[in-house]
């Protein structure tokens, strides 16, 4: 029987990470975190998916628009997916705050590599780092030192994710990893996009998934005590961040003409071992 739910198909599909990572929250904040994840999937996607810088600056500030109708005194924001998450952001203080933060490091057009890992860093914590506050917020884990782990891990796995996504960007004449790395093995960005492997490229690889694991391993040195079902989330995503790096290892690095990815039920026992942490 088809679902009658009209935000369904923006949700976390079937068989990805969130979708696994989520299965140990009760339904109304899994509900919420998937919701979040939507959103944020949606606007970051508006920058690769619009042509027209013009176009995708208007569509950026429309969304900045409905995350301060959130906070209004009025009805809110119209979009139904904000819609929905509107009572929680409210009941969570300066949530709606921090996606608009998030939102400021989405841009039109390439996004420039960063100078090195810790401007790049910095930025991702910005970014997905602040969603990660809000969802941790959400699933109701309310004190700092939660709030603080997932946002490192966020900006961690956002390291993972960009190795992994190495080649599609280069073929779409983008390069996010940072300057200083690729100078230190005689690269430029037009290395990556030229789409040549070489063994300074794969050594450039190599080195980047060594910080990505070390970021991973800093991240869950800062994992609180206590967190209960909320902690599961950030626990599922670290494992499944720790097994993707063990994948591209064994694929030697070659990431220019695949993209690597974790089988669903890699993932769902990534999600199992987390639900024992406590």
């Amino acid at each position: 029987m088809p679902s009658t739910d009209p935000l369904q198909q923006d949700l976390a599909p079937r068989g990805s990470a969130w979708f696994y990572a989520t299965l140990h929250l009760r339904p109304v904040p899994r509900r919420r975190l998937l919701l979040l994840q939507s959103w944020w999937r949606a606007v970051r996607t508006i920058p690769g998916s619009v042509s027209d810088p013009i176009v995708a600056t208007a569509k950026l500030g429309w969304w900045q628009a409905q995350l301060h109708a959130v906070d209004g005194a009025g009805a809110g924001a119209d979009h139904p997916l904000l819609r929905e998450l509107q009572p929680a952001l409210r009941e969570a203080p300066g949530a709606s705050e921090l996606l608009r933060q998030a939102l400021d490091t989405v841009q039109p057009g390439a996004p420039a590599s960063r100078d090195d890992w810790d401007a790049l860093h910095a930025e991702l914590l910005r970014g997905s780092g602040s969603v990660a506050r809000v969802a941790m917020r959400l699933a109701g884990c309310r004190e700092q030192p939660g709030q603080h782990y997932a946002a490192e891990l966020a900006a961690a796995l956002e390291l993972v994710m960009l190795l992994r996504d190495v080649g599609r960007d280069a073929r779409e004449d983008v390069v996010r990893l940072p300057r200083s790395l690729l100078r230190a093995h005689g690269l430029d960005e037009h290395a990556m996009t030229a789409l040549h492997d070489t063994p300074a490229l794969r050594a450039a690889l190599r080195e980047a998934a060594q910080h990505a694991r070390g970021r991973l391993r800093a991240a869950d040195a800062l994992r609180p005590p206590g967190m209960g079902r909320a902690g599961r989330v950030p626990g599922a995503l670290g494992r499944m961040g720790h097994a993707l790096l063990d994948e591209i290892e064994a694929a030697d690095y070659a990431l220019l003409q695949q993209r690597i990815s974790l089988p669903p039920l890699r993932l769902l026992w990534a999600s199992w071992r987390a639900g024992w942490t406590r």
